[in-house]
């Protein structure tokens, strides 16, 4: 809300800081807000998955999923190289 003897913002001042609570984002924006990608714990040997999802009514949806463990090609190919 601006001051007394301030002018409200406009324009690039309307516009969240790139490091805002996604949670924030997805409220302000009124769109659904994902960060995913894959983690080790700490002191796991083994990646998980993760999906969060942050919905414009504040929700917070959260999905965590080990991956298997083996190669990334299936093993009737012949190894790249």
């Amino acid at each position: 809300m601006p001051g007394r003897h301030r002018r409200p913002p406009t324009g690039e001042q309307l516009a969240l800081p790139t490091d805002a609570d996604l949670r924030l984002l997805a409220i302000t924006q009124g769109r659904t807000v994902i960060d995913e990608g894959v983690v080790t714990l700490p002191g796991g040997r083994h990646p998980y998955a993760y999906r969060t999802l942050y919905r414009p009514d504040g929700r917070v949806d959260r999905l965590l999923e080990r991956l298997a463990p083996g190669p990334l090609q299936p093993p009737d190919f012949p190894p790249a190289g």
